[in-house]
């Protein structure tokens, strides 16, 4: 029997809930149908921890992977979590003076329209020459936002694990959810390996969430889920120089925030996502043409596919992907999290402090 219970958290988000949850002394039980942590969504991303200068303003994505960022930061400083300032460059490549302007124009005007809105540093990079100061590749000009990183996922997992279980939460792998009741005032979670009681139960299951809800007597959500590939480029970062995250400049109704050029903490550089609905391996001359735009040296043997991740993206009303996080009407305390994409792993502290505010009022 457990105050609350998070399906889902094997996960960066349902292990930073946990992480809150037990700093309220609250008995937590977090609950993970794998054996080991961030085998879904979670380890299968870039890695990037966001500025929130992609999202449109007013949305939970724009105003959590905000206040997200500065915190992970903050927490990665503190538990000596490895990371990198690397920044983010949305770049214009030189062949679009050919292909005409004007997508790349537009696109980094509404960046900076939603830049500026979010209060967002950044700057201007006007020339070739100054592009080049940041990244070898060939640009024109581009934005550069200054305050994004990328971090060790392995060492932030294990803290956040850690401070959860100092905290007395509980974990149990190889919990897989079969179906959940109800008792009373209490919710009854049947697993593959046994039965969990909680009064409040916080769905956090990434992929199977919309299922989740469902089966925990909240609404049906629709969701679109998205595969990214990811290749490697054969070398890394000391055969490339790319210190600095490099991406394209793509409209704002784009599924993705494009192809990019990701270094990551532990010298590796990689190449991706795409974002398709189609749930096969992505061909590696989209990823080539994506790169040659920037490094037109680069050939089809530089580079080696790497994984593949999944994400659920769910579109609201307004046609703005965002975030869903709330408390159903059930009779009994369910609180959902739905469609928790990019830039979820940013947004992750942040999401757990909104979860937790939510728990307060319950207790």
């Amino acid at each position: 029997m457990f105050d609350v219970c998070i399906i889902g958290g094997g996960g960066i988000v349902g292990r930073a809930i946990a992480r809150e949850l037990a700093g309220r002394r609250l008995s937590v039980a977090a609950l993970e149908k794998y054996s080991t942590a961030c085998r879904e969504t979670s380890g299968l991303n870039s890695r990037v921890i966001h500025s929130g200068f992609h999202e449109a303003h007013g949305t939970l994505k724009a105003e959590l992977a905000r206040e997200g960022s500065r915190l992970m930061i903050q927490y990665a400083e503190e538990r000596g979590i490895n990371f990198l300032r690397a920044g983010m460059l949305i770049a214009v490549p030189h062949g679009s003076i050919h292909a005409g302007l004007w997508k790349e124009v537009d696109a980094l005007w509404n960046l900076w329209s939603e830049g500026r809105r979010q209060d967002i540093p950044f700057r201007f990079i006007l020339t070739p020459g100054g592009v080049r100061k940041l990244a070898p590749i060939r640009a024109l000009g581009g934005i550069f936002i200054p305050s994004v990183c990328v971090i060790d996922l392995e060492q932030l997992a294990s803290a956040l694990e850690t401070d959860a279980k100092a905290g007395g939460a509980q974990f149990f792998y190889e919990n897989e959810v079969t179906s959940i009741g109800r008792e009373g005032s209490n919710f009854v979670v049947l697993t593959s390996s046994g039965e969990f009681k909680a009064r409040v139960l916080i769905n956090s299951a990434g992929l199977r969430a919309h299922e989740i809800s469902v089966m925990a007597g909240g609404p049906k959500y629709e969701i679109e889920f998205l595969r990214g590939d990811y290749y490697e480029l054969i070398g890394g970062i000391a055969r490339w120089k790319i210190h600095t995250l490099v991406y394209p400049a793509t409209r704002a109704q784009s599924r993705s925030k494009g192809i990019h050029f990701g270094p990551r903490t532990d010298g590796r550089l990689y190449l991706g996502p795409n974002a398709s609905p189609k749930m096969e391996q992505a061909p590696k001359q989209l990823f080539l043409e994506a790169a040659q735009k920037f490094l037109p040296e680069i050939r089809e043997t530089d580079l080696e596919w790497a994984y593949a991740g999944i994400r659920p993206k769910r579109v609201s009303n307004n046609g703005k992907s965002d975030f869903t996080i709330r408390l159903e009407n059930t009779g009994l305390p369910l609180i959902n999290l739905i469609g928790i994409d990019s830039p979820g792993l940013s947004a992750s502290m942040a999401i757990a402090q909104y979860v937790n505010r939510m728990v307060g009022q319950l207790f």
